[in-house]
């Protein structure tokens, strides 16, 4: 019975995984140069989200009543 794995299957398949890996970096980098140096997409296009901060000064104990 042939063992499987053996040190060379391992490094082939680990060699494998890294050129995977780094194919799909470079995709995205692309992708962030030309958002950078203003390529096609804007970063307005990108999802956000905005917080809203209201605070209520009635409810903040030992806080100047001069601020409102």
């Amino acid at each position: 019975m042939k063992v499987f794995f053996t040190e060379r299957n391992i490094v082939v398949v680990l060699f494998v995984m890294v050129l995977i890996t780094f194919s799909l970096a470079q995709n995205e980098t692309k992708r962030i140069e030309q958002l950078y140096n203003g390529g096609h997409a804007a970063i307005k296009d990108f999802p956000t989200q905005k917080f809203d901060a209201k605070v209520n000064i009635k409810d903040v104990k030992n806080f100047p009543s001069s601020v409102q």
